[in-house]
């Protein structure tokens, strides 16, 4: 049985998006050695691909490989499933299965630039009609698909992302001391919502006490993230557009609090990641984070700065041990669980 993974996600920075893409990957490697994985020639992340195998197609690179190049190879080499994990994937090719991580670009256009919503608008409803079947990340966003493409419930599965890999390599599963750290990780992007908690901090009464650190990466897709520059005077802000996997894993090992204030999201990588790393969590209260994580984090309004700013204070500190490590979570939301459901949609339609 041929199956072909999509790998163009291989050529870019890693987000949320591209951390599906490479730890299902891995899994379906483990449970499929025979699988086959596609990129054209720009790859960014070279020891992935090796470790893959991936092999190099094409002359084009971006959209026009994955629509043109891409789909070319496949009838080359007659046809076979193809695994498309990151949003997007060829539209002249009829043997899709594709992951769809949220519908922001949906809801609110003006987050990214004009061509991005444009061309996302354009591809993603045509792409998930044609598609043998389609995946996404949690139950909320399942259900926007099913309602607002009016898709088939049957025809839409979840695969939720999980822990990295390297993180379940590396990270504590014990509750160490944490340094006085608030930590917020995500693109910068409106969504993301840096600007209301770089506010509430300053008004937050543990302003001078701890550090804010917010890291991200400036993704030339979205639009502005809305964050004032001119507020960063406060010598206990820090922000950094990038850093390596194990800079970040250790950030997430010191910090005290995680601070997720995203007012959209397809599940939150960062909030698990937090949890699993020991944090004590705030988000903001929304469908997502309530589907996901209720019972384990605190919630607060987003567009409400005193919210915030309470919550702040109220968790940064806090010494009672009320928190219990969420390992049900671990074990529902983990890329193997993920990979063998993607894995059965493609071999029982083949």
């Amino acid at each position: 049985m041929k199956i072909f993974v999509n790998a163009r996600f291989l050529t870019q920075p890693v987000s949320g998006v591209q951390r599906y893409g490479i730890e299902c990957s891995r899994q379906i490697k483990k449970l499929y050695p025979d699988v086959v994985f596609l990129a054209p020639q720009n790859i960014l992340h070279k020891d992935i691909a090796q470790e893959l195998d991936v092999k190099i197609t094409g002359v084009n690179t971006g959209h026009l490989w994955e629509q043109v190049d891409l789909p070319l190879y496949l009838f080359r080499k007659g046809g076979g499933a193809l695994f498309s994990p990151a949003n997007t994937a060829p539209l002249l090719y009829g043997n899709n299965y594709f992951t769809i991580h949220d519908l922001a670009f949906y809801h609110h256009p003006e987050w990214n630039t004009k061509l991005f919503s444009v061309w996302y608008n354009y591809l993603i409803p045509r792409l998930a009609r044609r598609s043998r079947h389609i995946f996404t990340v949690s139950e909320t966003i399942r259900e926007e698909i099913i309602k607002y493409y009016k898709i088939s419930s049957g025809k839409v599965s979840v695969t939720y992302n999980g822990i990295s890999g390297q993180m379940l390599g590396e990270a504590t599963h014990e509750y160490v001391k944490k340094d006085k750290v608030i930590l917020a990780v995500g693109t910068f992007s409106k969504r993301k919502n840096h600007q209301h908690l770089v506010n509430a901090f300053i008004e937050s009464k543990v302003k001078d006490e701890y550090q804010l650190v917010i890291i991200g990466d400036k993704n030339k897709v979205f639009a502005e993230s809305g964050l004032d520059e001119n507020l960063l005077v406060n010598a206990n802000i820090k922000i950094y557009d990038r850093v390596s996997s194990e800079e970040l894993i250790n950030m997430y090992a010191r910090a005290e609090v995680l601070v997720s204030l995203s007012v959209y999201e397809g599940f939150g990588i960062p909030v698990l990641e937090g949890l699993y790393s020991g944090c004590k969590v705030i988000c903001s209260d929304i469908a997502i984070y309530r589907e996901l994580y209720n019972g384990y984090v605190h919630f607060c309004d987003p567009y409400d700065i005193n919210s915030i700013s309470a919550a702040l204070g109220n968790v940064a500190g806090d010494q009672k041990n009320t928190d219990k490590r969420p390992d049900a979570l671990f074990e529902k939301y983990n890329y193997t669980r993920s990979a063998h459901i993607i894995l059965d949609q493609i071999m029982g339609k083949v």
